[in-house]
């Protein structure tokens, strides 16, 4: 097993084996406690509140798409969270964990730290599909997703600047399942939905900072894929690392090596037996190494995954969080998200 350089970077986050259920102990809710003002509009189909501290101002249910029979009306908002004046500043859009645990409040702390120090940044509530999780329809619903989290890009980019914010200059993070989305909507090309507030083409972030996620172990998958092995292309941004996108990613993990699975001896009835179509994903990961102890956890997930991206040519960096825990980041893990996501949306800019 390749040994991990501690650096202030990155962790690729891809498919959605868990989603945080609470927040990562760091840093006060906002930078400033002093409220200067606090007001309220309607707009669309959501109350938008805006609170206003000395340094940032918090923009809470923005609609970025409307809601109809493919979303619960818990997806479609997003919050903002950005410097009072200047700019422009870079722009940054985070995607929450697994939508069944998570929302768009569990990142509010590090996305006001991120802000403070001179970021718009977005925060999407996604991924609350009313599709079914059948393997026939895993393609749909993923598809329905992919544009759902595009949409999420392609709306930041278009009101960012009312918020001091570049359109031109965007970086994506998330955990988890997050990661999954920042990976989909920064390699996709998808176009946005047929329901986004706006209408547009996709959006080519520069930087893509995905933290602890994972796209291999996911168990609640094992039914679906065993039925049908080629769904996995729709559950990962796999079909979509191919080099051709001109974008750094920054792939973070935790230290700890959480949600570990241990591999069944029998390579045909093993879980990663269908957990790629095209390859022996098993034979793949005890080539490199990764399977030495007969466990596959997130770290070494997110590890695999980054050679991946490597091997495609992609500018990549990975980088671990000192003593964090998948949904538990401590100060120090905290402060290296923090740092990275500045240091990936500083080189997009």
């Amino acid at each position: 097993m390749r040994k991990l350089a501690l650096m202030v970077a990155l962790a690729l986050a891809l498919g959605g084996c868990g989603g945080a259920s609470n927040p990562p102990e760091a840093a006060p809710e906002t930078t400033t406690t002093t409220t200067e003002a606090a007001t309220s509009t309607t707009e669309g189909m959501a109350t938008t509140t805006t609170t206003v501290t000395t340094d940032t101002r918090l923009v809470t249910d923005l609609v970025y798409h409307a809601p109809d029979d493919r979303f619960t009306a818990a997806s479609g908002l997003t919050d903002v969270i950005a410097p009072n004046e200047g700019g422009p500043w870079p722009t940054v859009v985070v995607f929450h964990g697994d939508p069944r645990f998570a929302s768009k409040i569990w990142h509010r702390k590090d996305a006001t730290e991120i802000a403070s120090h001179g970021r718009v940044v977005f925060l999407p509530a996604w991924g609350h599909s009313t599709l079914s999780s059948s393997a026939d329809s895993l393609d749909s619903t993923w598809d329905t997703l992919v544009q759902e989290v595009t949409c999420a890009v392609v709306f930041a980019a278009a009101h960012t600047a009312e918020y001091g914010g570049d359109p031109n200059h965007i970086t994506l993070y998330g955990l988890s399942a997050g990661g999954n989305a920042v990976l989909m909507a920064g390699l996709s090309g998808a176009e946005p939905l047929d329901t986004c507030a706006a209408p547009g083409p996709a959006v080519s972030p520069q930087a893509l900072v995905p933290i602890d996620a994972d796209w291999v172990l996911g168990g609640d998958w094992d039914s679906q894929l065993a039925e049908n092995p080629e769904a996995f292309y729709s559950l990962t941004p796999w079909r979509y690392m191919d080099g051709s996108q001109d974008v750094r990613i920054f792939v973070m993990v935790t230290e700890d090596q959480s949600l570990v699975r241990s591999v069944d001896a029998d390579p045909a009835t093993s879980w990663l037996s269908y957990r790629h179509a095209d390859i022996d994903l098993e034979a793949d990961l005890r080539a490199m190494g990764f399977l030495d102890d007969g466990n596959f956890g997130l770290v070494e997930s997110g590890e695999y995954a980054y050679e991946k991206l490597i091997a495609a040519g992609y500018d990549a960096t990975l980088v671990s969080m000192p003593g964090a825990q998948h949904d538990v980041w401590g100060e120090e893990g905290f402060q290296v998200v923090v740092e990275t996501v500045l240091r990936a949306s500083a080189a997009a800019s």
